[in-house]
C-alpha cells in the first residue's frame, strides 16, 4: 500500500516514516548500535512521555530515552542497546514499561526506565514490514500487551514480551491502515485504536476481542486520549477533534479553531481539558464542555504528547526536547 500523506502526524511520524524507508543495512546498524549518551538528549527531538511511579520517562530520537526523578526540571539518560527512533512508551506500574519504535522495535525495563533491554526487532529485509515503524504501545499488566504500527502492524504478548505474535487478524483491517496509537481508560476494561483513513477500533476486554467502530471522519486520527470514564477524544488531522460520552459509540465533532494536525490531550488537576498539536498549538478548555480557546506557543515547534503533573503542571514532548507548559489558569 503507498504510504498517504495523511500519515504523517507533524513532525513525530514524518521523522518516523522517513525513517521506515532507509536502507535495511541502516536499520540494522541501529538496531545493533546502543543509543549515545549526549548532553543535549533533553533538547533533541523527543515524541512521547510516560509515568513511572512518580518518575517521568521521554522516548525519542536515536534511540535516547530519558528520565527524571524531580518533575522534568533535570533529565538523565538511560542505558538503550538501541539507536533507532522511539516513537511510544507505557509503564503499566511503577518498574516495568515497555517503549516502541523503528524497524519493530520493542523495548523492556523492570527499573523504572533507568535501562533497558531488547525484546524484539525486524532485522529481516526481506520481511513484509521490514523498516516500518512501530507507533504506539499499551500494556493491561505486566503480562499482557499490545504494540501498533505502519501498514496495519499489530502485535500481542501474554508473557511480558518474552514472545510477541502477529496479532493482526484481530482487526478488520484488510487494507492494512496504519495504526497511529493504542490507549486504554484507566480502570476499566476499555482500550482504543486509531489510525490512518479515520480507523477507529476498540476492546471491551482489555485487548483480547476488537471490534470496529463506525468512524466520524475519513481522514487520520494520530491520538486518543481517554479523558474521563464518560469522555473520550479523538484527534489528528486538519484540526479535528471529537468526543464520545458513550465509549465511541457515538460521537460529535469538537470546534477547535485551527487547522493543524493534533497530537495529544489531557485533562489535569482542576478540571481544564488541554490538546496540543503541530506549530505549537495548544488548545484550553475551562471544563469538560470543551469550549477550547486555541493558543500557540512562542516557540511554534511542534507538541507530540503531553503529561500532567502535580499542581496542573504540564510537560510536552516534542520539537525541542522536553519543556514545560503554562496553561491559562482558569
Amino acid at each position: 500500500m503507498k504510504i498517504s500523506s495523511s500519515f504523517i502526524t507533524g513532525l513525530a511520524l514524518a521523522v518516523s516514516l522517513a525513517g521506515s524507508v532507509t536502507t535495511a543495512a541502516t536499520a540494522k546498524s541501529a538496531v545493533d548500535r546502543p543509543a549515545v549518551v549526549s548532553a543535549k538528549a533533553s533538547r533533541s527531538l523527543l515524541i512521547d512521555l510516560s509515568k513511572a511511579g512518580s518518575r517521568l520517562v521521554a522516548v525519542g530520537d536515536r534511540g535516547h530515552i530519558l528520565f527524571s526523578d524531580d518533575q522534568g526540571k533535570t533529565w538523565a539518560q538511560a542505558k538503550v542497546p538501541v539507536s533507532v527512533m522511539l516513537t511510544s512508551v507505557h509503564f503499566p506500574n511503577a518498574q516495568e514499561g515497555w517503549a516502541v519504535g523503528h524497524n519493530g522495535v520493542i523495548l523492556h525495563s523492570s527499573d523504572a526506565g533507568a535501562s533497558w533491554q531488547l525484546q524484539r526487532a525486524d532485522r529481516d529485509s526481506a520481511s513484509e514490514k521490514a523498516g516500518a515503524p512501530l507507533l504506539g504501545v499499551w500494556f493491561a499488566d505486566n503480562q499482557n500487551g499490545y504494540a501498533v504500527g505502519a501498514y496495519g502492524y499489530f502485535l500481542a504478548t501474554h508473557d511480558g514480551g518474552k514472545t510477541w505474535s502477529n496479532n493482526a487478524s484481530a482487526l478488520k483491517n484488510t487494507d492494512g491502515w496504519h495504526l497511529n496509537a493504542i490507549r486504554g481508560m484507566s480502570g476499566t476494561t476499555t482500550v482504543f485504536i486509531v489510525g490512518e483513513h479515520g480507523v477507529l477500533f476498540r476492546s471491551m476486554d482489555k485487548g483480547v476481542t476488537w471490534s470496529a467502530l463506525a468512524s466520524p471522519f475519513d481522514g487520520s486520527f494520530f491520538g486518543v486520549a481517554p479523558i474521563a470514564p464518560d469522555l473520550v477524544l479523538i484527534f489528528g488531522l486538519q484540526g479535528r477533534l471529537f468526543a464520545s460520552s458513550d465509549l465511541g459509540v457515538q460521537w460529535h465533532q469538537v470546534q477547535t479553531g485551527v487547522t493543524s494536525g493534533l497530537n495529544a490531550a489531557t485533562l489535569l488537576e482542576d478540571g481544564r481539558v488541554i490538546v496540543v498539536g503541530n506549530a505549537g498549538v495548544v488548545l484550553a478548555a475551562k471544563d469538560r464542555s470543551l469550549n477550547l480557546i486555541p493558543e500557540t506557543r512562542s516557540d511554534r515547534q511542534s507538541i507530540t504528547a503531553i503529561l500532567p503533573l502535580a499542581g496542573n503542571g504540564l510537560l510536552t514532548a516534542g520539537d525541542g526536547g522536553v519543556k514545560s507548559l503554562q496553561a491559562a489558569s482558569k
